[in-house]
């Protein structure tokens, strides 16, 4: 007598096929015509994209890969570098649980190998990868380039062609996020204009397939004439994108005279990806002098945050607790250094000291234990706030398992929330 088969209910079927990985997923689409059906539906994908956010959220670790190539000459001035960048997603639980480790980025991680050389975001599990090169198309005063953009879902390997392509003059900086409402997802390209003193901004719909300009930023996003950097400026948030900004006409590089900024310039300069309209949000009350070291904004769980450095002696990191209601600024830590452990002292009017900033990545699941980057030692501290914890990191990453000729170093500046999903790339 053969056993009897094994029935489950499609509501507690979907609830288990949920709490999967998508490479699990992928295979089970072969279980049966209806499992396919399922797993393929866009009700599923979204149901199984809120779940990853809960139970498995994940950062995307961005390591340097460098391996110098010796020339003839016997000067070196034959010598070349081969430059590469991989993208890796990783468990922010595994971290949390064992915070020194080393990896092997495959092929699949490499960007030089999708033609692209800028990570402009990444939102529902699908990461936005930008390229440019040399155009053939000049003026006489200025070379043009080639734009492109690329859409990859690491999770499932897939990689768009380049979409969005566009020939201009240099100095385009990418974002990328996705308008809740609709599931649109959209690019921002944007770049200063000196000779106007106005910025030019772009968006690109992936719906539609074109690029469209909109409104100039009302004030000015730090940093808005760097371009060709591997990482992304603005922080995706509950569908905007926002900048730390100043109220100035020129682009401000912290690194050049922030001693001549106040703190009523600063402000955070919001893009709604829906309605393509700016929103300014001033910073706390409690944000009353500028920082030794460029303040930063980002998310921690689930509140847009904006930290700084204090006095040289503490680090202060606040919430809004309601998203563009400026009311509900809140300090959430102020952290001493000495708590950290850290050796800070930095002589008073050192120029080192601007180049020196810490930046909170993310949050345990308990909110307790606190990831954060510190420029002075090119490394990822754990900090348990309710107990003053510490704990260094040790991550390495290879390129691959023999390259003991390649110097490889990881990104922690420029890591990034990350959700895996079945969110398809078109």
């Amino acid at each position: 007598m053969s056993p009897p088969s094994v029935f489950f209910p499609d509501d507690l079927l979907t609830v288990f096929l949920s709490l999967l990985p998508v490479k699990s997923l992928l295979r089970f689409k072969c279980v049966s015509h209806s499992w396919k059906s399922l797993i393929s539906d866009p009700n599923f994908v979204k149901f199984h994209l809120k779940k990853s956010k809960s139970h498995n959220p994940q950062f995307t670790l961005v390591t340097h890969h460098v391996k110098d190539i010796k020339g003839e000459s016997p000067y070196g001035s034959d010598d070349e570098s081969e430059v590469d960048y991989s993208i890796i997603p990783y468990s922010i639980h595994s971290f949390l649980d064992n915070p020194s480790f080393t990896l092997f980025a495959d092929h699949h991680y490499l960007l030089n190998e999708k033609d692209c050389s800028i990570v402009a975001g990444s939102c529902n599990g699908l990461i936005c990868l930008s390229g440019f090169s040399l155009s053939a198309t000049f003026t006489i005063h200025r070379q043009t380039y080639e734009y492109w953009l690329r859409l990859w879902n690491p999770a499932t390997r897939e990689i768009s062609e380049k979409i969005g392509c566009f020939i201009d003059y240099r100095d385009f900086g990418f974002n990328f996020g996705c308008d809740n409402p609709t599931g649109t997802f959209k690019a921002v390209a944007s770049r200063y204009i000196p000779d106007k003193l106005t910025s030019d901004v772009r968006v690109f719909s992936f719906d539609e397939n074109v690029w469209r300009n909109i409104q100039s930023f009302p004030v000015v996003p730090f940093n808005l004439s760097r371009s060709g950097e591997l990482e992304h400026d603005a922080v995706f948030f509950n569908g905007t994108l926002n900048w730390l900004a100043v109220r100035n006409d020129i682009p401000y590089t912290w690194y050049h005279h922030p001693e001549n900024l106040t703190v009523e310039q600063f402000v955070i300069v919001s893009l709604n990806l829906g309605t393509e309209i700016y929103n300014m949000y001033t910073l706390p009350q409690g944000f009353d002098e500028v920082p030794p070291a460029e303040p930063t904004v980002g998310v921690l769980g689930d509140y847009f945050c904006f930290s700084y450095s204090y006095k040289e002696t503490d680090f202060i990191i606040w919430q809004m607790k309601k998203f563009g209601i400026e009311e509900s600024w809140t300090q959430f830590l102020k952290i001493s250094y000495h708590d950290l452990q850290l050796n800070y002292d930095l002589s008073s009017g050192s120029t080192l000291k601007y180049h020196l900033y810490f930046l909170p990545l993310f949050l345990s699941k308990d909110g307790d234990t606190l990831v954060l980057y510190s420029s002075q030692e090119l490394k990822v501290i754990l900090y348990n706030w309710r107990d003053h914890r510490v704990e260094r990191t040790e991550v390495e990453v290879h390129k691959t398992i023999i390259d003991d000729e390649t110097y490889n170093h990881s990104c922690w500046h420029i890591a990034n929330g990350f959700v895996e999903s079945l969110t398809s790339i078109c």
